[in-house]
């Protein structure tokens, strides 16, 4: 009952931030902007994160714990609301995601799980950029890289310096969304971005994410 009342009681989220695209060194090719991806190294990290799911006027604020593999393209998570209540358990892929448990009140709600997999897709996994084959071109002092997956016209924003991912999203048939990244942080011998926010206007569906700390899979957890 209480977690239904905090799903009804759910407030109509902040808009997106527009990206912040600081200026990037020049002469950058679509391979090194690839390349520059917090998660392009293959190997197995941990991430602790809070976030916050909001949907068809509703709010499920959640503690996550995620396994990430980026050499299979591949996630686990599995979040609790702040009473240790277990939410859901998700396992996602480029192309799939299988609901291992999703607490029953959640249930009620159609495509709920289906939902925040696909924005953990978005966010961590695919679409990633393909320099052979998207179009490099200058931003706002930074850089895009632009394509076509499936039919949707995709797009990363790139800038800084060094440069980092600072927006990804696509249009087409299939949706219209887009994730931000920023206030990149050290962590598992990289900088990851500590905020996150994706939104998928026409789904009805938004992600904001914290993430509070990465390691690698072979080190130990606080």
């Amino acid at each position: 009952m209480l977690l239904l009342a905090a799903l009804a009681a759910g407030c109509a989220p902040s808009p997106v931030p527009q990206a912040l695209i600081a200026p990037a060194r020049p002469g950058l090719s679509a391979e090194q902007l690839a390349a520059a991806l917090w998660s392009a190294d293959p190997q197995r990290l941990r991430l602790r994160q809070t976030a916050r799911f909001s949907f068809r006027g509703r709010s499920v604020p959640m503690i996550g714990m995620m396994e990430l593999d980026t050499a299979s393209q591949q996630a686990r998570l599995v979040a609790v609301n702040e009473m240790g209540v277990k939410l859901f358990d998700l396992s996602v892929s480029e192309d799939a995601v299988r609901e291992n448990y999703l607490l029953p009140q959640l249930a009620r709600y159609p495509r709920f799980g289906e939902a925040v997999g696909a924005s953990l897709r978005r966010v961590f996994l695919a679409p990633r950029p393909r320099p052979g084959e998207d179009t490099l071109a200058a931003a706002d002092g930074g850089y895009r890289l632009s394509g076509e997956r499936d039919g949707q016209q995709v797009a990363f924003l790139f800038g800084g310096e060094p440069v980092r991912l600072v927006e990804k999203g696509a249009e087409g048939d299939q949706g219209e969304w887009r994730a931000v990244y920023a206030d990149y942080q050290p962590g598992a011998g990289t900088f990851f971005p500590r905020q996150i926010v994706l939104e998928d206007r026409r789904a009805g569906y938004r992600l904001d994410l914290r993430i509070e700390s990465v390691k690698r899979s072979d080190e130990q957890t606080d």
